[in-house]
């Protein structure tokens, strides 16, 4: 057994130091633990107090913001009431009334009307269109921030309301905002307005804005907007300003002692801070704390924008400070209280001291006692154990340990040291067979990588190794079209369009549960020319059971598919022309059939219409003639009153006929002037009212007003004289025609309305054609071409014509006219 030198210091006094030195430790660790026991406990109380503190300043500082975003819905619910109340008038008296056009062609409030002190006040820049839309917008805006603004300013600067178009209304009792407005000024350059767009705020909810320095003012602000929307479009933005000028100051001056404060927004933006006024003042009001380099600062923003749901408390890294949180309801600001924690740490420090001095006493004693142990039962154990040590390292693993034989701990040591022996040498003699059998193993992976290689190289295809991911482990063949570099690594969903990977994953999944063959096939369009391509998948066992991997094969297939498209091109294209002709040959049938119809239904209807009279004109001139001469002359006046309407009703029809020719051919002459179709109704209203009165009828007129309209008056009143006529024919008596007018700016809308029978479905638009009728209108006559006529009428004037039933029972006949038309 070889023999060690003696060590410099001996093995009691070793152990003996450093068994001092850890029940030093202990005694330093017990020190520890009651100043942190103090500090924590300190710190528990703290962080109560401060966060309660915290939370009544920021309820406190919440109450104006809540008020305003209260305040802005309010109004923008009224706005949009009142809006509905208007509807479709136009308030154009009322506009130019209140406002007209300045020296610098913008509209604002007339200067001997304009009292900003007490209402509000409004520019609308020199080149918005001002509509009807526009009008009743701004009025009710004007309206309403003029009756609202001396109660929502009673705690804020002003109420302001902006639209889409370049305008803005305002109620600011200081000053009048719309003098400091231009034809160059852009209100899309305010976050107010720029953030109320569709485009800026899909959502469309209410908003804070950043805070901004008001010039006008000369005060630091921050606006709440909210949107006012109707039936899905953007009408305008209702708004406050709130001045924070003096919760800035309550934030740097009210403080607890040893304490101080800030205000931070979510993104570690600094509103308020007791140092940093200039500072915040010159970075716009929002001060990125970055800019700063302050390394303190960074901590304690950090901390404090990290604590749960903005409400609570939270200590910096390194424990310097403790900064308690709660949020400003509105615009979500922090509120920070920043408790330094050295404060704590001075009064924990005291009290240290007391138990560090009670525990070096004890420290001398413990030392004693344990040189007495380590002197005389473990020094000569522990000295064979690190000979024995000494033979393992050489490689001599037989040992006999005297030791072995104590029945106490370096007893069980030395029995575990010889134990330990053996084992280490049964694994050094099995580690050298297994580095024998790795190498053998390494001889076989080369060769069969260097095959791999060389049929890589011969294969026309690429051919990938993939995992149950799609990514991309081996690649053999030509892989560059697909790939660039190398494709290990990469996911073979790379190769494939967008649309097709989520088929392609299905693919490869079915491929590994069933462990069948799989085929895919998918267009690749870039780099153009386009090109189809064919994935086939085969998967392969791995060497556990339940592990898979896939063969991914791909082949360019596209002269296969133009092939088979240009196939199915020209078969489809042969089935088009065969059916598009066959369609055009039954068309031409049924049109040929339907004319036939109307015809011989025409010559009928008007050979009844023309003999009607002409029997009529014959049966009277022949009574007349032979009573001519004993007859009484008022017997002889009705003869020829009856002649003449027979005639007058033969002229009619003559006249219809001449004039659907003449509308057919183009060779009607229309005299077009401005007339007010409120007149040419009541005068053809008038004109049938006392047959409407023998046949138990009321007619009444509604919507009537003042539009003109650019008009051939005589055609007109032909077509309302139709349509009236028609109606008295098929209402009942007693019963009523309604005619109904309605202006929409660009188009006068007219309808004659009946309670008659309705008209079936299919021949709503067939009755407007020449020699048709319905079949509802049989029983009344008629040659069928009034109703053709006044198509022909309507339509030469820009508008249309067209009947639909009442769902309350009735037929209405409804037709428009452009109100300035382009001659």
């Amino acid at each position: 057994m070889p023999v060690l030198p003696r060590p410099r210091l001996t093995l009691t006094r070793r152990a003996l130091t450093r068994m001092g030195q850890r029940v030093a430790v202990v005694i330093v660790l017990v020190t520890l633990g009651s100043y942190w026991h103090l500090y924590n406990s300190l710190e528990h109380m703290l962080i109560s107090g401060l966060g309660n503190y915290a939370e009544a300043r920021a309820n406190h500082e919440s109450q104006d913001f809540l008020l305003a975003q209260t305040q802005t819905r309010m109004m923008a619910d009224e706005y949009l009431r009142r809006l509905k109340a208007m509807g479709q008038t136009d308030p154009k008296a009322e506009f130019d009334a209140r406002f007209a056009a300045s020296p610098d062609g913008l509209i604002r409030v007339r200067p001997e009307i304009s009292d900003f002190k007490h209402k509000a006040t409004l520019y609308i820049r020199n080149d918005v269109p001002i509509t009807p839309d526009l009008r009743r917008r701004v009025l009710t805006g004007f309206q309403l921030l003029s009756e609202w603004g001396p109660l929502t300013t009673n705690r804020f600067l002003d109420s302001f309301m902006n639209m889409p178009e370049q305008l803005s209304i305002n109620y600011a009792p200081f000053v009048d905002w719309s003098l400091s407005a231009t034809p160059r000024t852009d209100i899309f350059q305010y976050e107010t307005v720029w953030r109320s767009a569709p485009k800026a705020n899909p959502s469309r909810k209410s908003f804070w804005t950043s805070v901004y320095f008001d010039e006008g003012a000369r005060k630091w602000m921050i606006s709440h907007v909210s949107l006012a929307d109707l039936d899905g479009r953007w009408v305008g933005s209702l708004g406050q300003d709130i001045a924070i000028d003096d919760l800035v100051r309550r934030t740097q001056n009210q403080h607890l002692p040893g304490t101080w404060n800030l205000i931070v927004r979510s993104d570690g933006q600094l509103i308020a801070h007791p140092t940093l006024a200039k500072e915040i003042a010159k970075a716009g009001g929002n001060l990125d704390v970055r800019q700063l380099h302050d390394k303190t600062l960074e901590n304690i923003v950090h901390a404090a924008l990290g604590v749960p749901n903005g409400n609570g408390a939270a200590t910096t890294p390194r424990g310097d400070y403790l900064v308690a949180v709660s949020t400003i309801a509105g615009p979500q600001w922090k509120l920070v209280v920043v408790y330094p924690g050295s404060l704590l740490a001075r009064i924990a420090r005291g009290n240290a001291s007391y138990v560090l001095l009670l525990g070096a006493g004890s420290l001398v004693l413990e030392l004693l006692i344990m040189w007495l142990v380590l002197q005389r039962h473990v020094a000569e154990p522990l000295q064979e154990m690190v000979i024995a040590s000494e033979r393992i390292r050489d490689g001599d693993y037989a040992v006999d340990l005297k030791s072995a034989r104590l029945d106490d701990e370096l007893g069980e040591l030395a029995r575990s040291i010889a134990g330990m022996a053996e084992r280490v040498g049964e694994r050094d003699r099995q580690l050298q067979h297994a580095a024998k059998q790795l190498a053998r193993e390494a001889d076989m992976a080369g060769q069969t990588a260097a095959r791999l290689a060389a049929l890589s190289q011969i294969l026309p295809d690429p051919v990938f190794l993939i995992d149950q991911e799609g990514t991309v482990r081996e690649a053999f063949g030509k892989t560059s079209a697909l790939f660039e570099g190398a494709p290990a690594g990469q996911s073979i969903f790379a190769t494939l369009p967008d649309d097709y990977h989520e088929l392609a994953r299905n693919a490869l999944q079915d491929a590994l549960m069933r462990g069948a063959p799989h085929r895919l096939v998918y267009p690749v369009s870039t780099p153009p020319p386009s090109r189809w391509f064919e994935a086939r998948l085969m998967p392969l066992p791995s060497s556990s059971s339940y592990h898979w991997s896939v063969l991914w094969l791909v082949r360019d297939i596209t002269e296969l598919k133009q092939a088979a498209e240009e196939t199915r091109l020209a078969r489809d294209h042969l089935q088009d022309i065969v059916a598009a002709q066959t369609a055009d040959l039954r068309a031409a049938r049924d049109k040929a059939d339907a004319a036939n119809r109307a015809k011989t239904q025409f010559v009928s209807n008007i050979s009844h219409e023309l003999r009607t009279p002409m029997h009529a004109i014959l049966s009277f001139a022949r009574i007349g003639i032979e009573k001519a001469a004993q007859a009484e002359p008022d017997k002889l006046r009705r003869y020829f009153e009856n002649i003449a309407k027979s005639g007058e009703r033969m002229l009619a029809t003559v006249n219809d006929l001449l004039d659907i020719a003449k509308l057919e051919a183009g060779k009607m002459d229309y005299h077009f002037v401005d007339s007010q179709l409120c007149h040419i109704v009541n005068t053809v209203v008038e004109e049938l009212e006392p047959l409407a009165a023998r046949r138990h009828v009321a007619m009444t007129v509604r919507g009537c007003d003042s539009d003109t309209v650019h008009c051939d008056s005589f055609r007109i009143a032909q077509v309302i004289r139709n349509l009236l006529s028609n109606s008295l024919k098929f209402s009942p008596s007693p019963g009523e025609i309604r005619v109904l007018m309605q202006s929409d700016g660009a188009m006068l809308h007219v309808g004659v309305c009946n309670d008659g029978p309705a008209i079936p479905d299919d021949e709503l638009a067939r009755i407007f054609e020449s020699f048709v009728q319905g079949t509802a209108t049989s029983p009344a006559g008629g040659s069928g071409l009034g109703l053709a006529i006044c198509r022909e009428i309507i339509t030469a004037h820009g508008g249309v014509i067209h009947a639909s039933n009442l769902d309350t029972g009735g037929v209405c006949f409804n037709f428009t006219l452009p109100i300035n038309r382009a001659m």
